[in-house]
C-alpha cells in the first residue's frame, strides 16, 4: 500500500500522512474493540481490512484534491474535499449503523463486522480531517 501511494504522489510527506492515518484508524479501533471486550474472529479481521479501504479512500481523496488540483486556495480545496469525504463517510456510517441494528439479534458475525466498521469510521473522520489535513497544510 505504501509503495502505491508513494508512486501516486511522488512525495514522501503525503504518502506518509496517508499511511499514518490508516494505521491510526486501525490502532484506535483495535484499542476500543479490546476495551469493549469484543472477541475477535475472522469476521473481525475482514472488518479491519474493509476499514483500511475506507481510510485510504478518504485520505487519497483529500490528498489528491489538495495536491493535484490548482483551482482555488488551499483552504477551499480542503473544504471541498471535506464536504465530499464527510458525505461519503457519514452515508456509510448511517447505512452500517442501520444494518447493525437490523442484524444484531440474529447474526453475531455480521454484528461484529458492523460494530468494528462503525467504530473505525468514527475514528477515520478525526484522523483524516484533523491529522492528515494538518500534515498536508504543514
Amino acid at each position: 500500500m505504501g509503495i502505491v501511494v508513494f508512486i501516486m504522489f511522488r512525495s514522501f510527506v503525503p504518502s506518509a500522512a496517508v499511511i499514518l492515518s490508516a494505521f491510526a484508524d486501525i490502532l484506535m479501533t483495535l484499542t476500543l474493540v479490546n476495551l469493549l471486550g469484543i472477541k475477535m474472529s475472522s469476521a473481525g479481521i475482514v472488518a479491519f481490512l474493509m476499514l483500511i479501504g475506507y481510510s485510504v479512500d478518504t485520505d487519497i481523496l483529500l490528498t489528491t484534491r489538495v495536491l493535484k488540483r490548482n483551482e482555488g486556495s488551499l483552504n477551499e480545496r480542503i473544504y471541498n474535499s471535506f464536504k465530499t469525504g464527510t458525505t461519503m463517510t457519514l452515508t456509510s456510517l448511517l447505512a452500517i449503523t442501520f444494518a447493525l441494528i437490523v442484524v444484531k439479534s440474529f447474526s453475531l458475525i455480521l454484528a461484529q463486522i458492523f460494530t468494528i466498521l462503525v467504530i473505525g469510521l468514527v475514528f477515520d473522520i478525526f484522523n483524516t480531517w484533523i491529522t492528515n489535513v494538518s500534515i498536508l497544510k504543514w
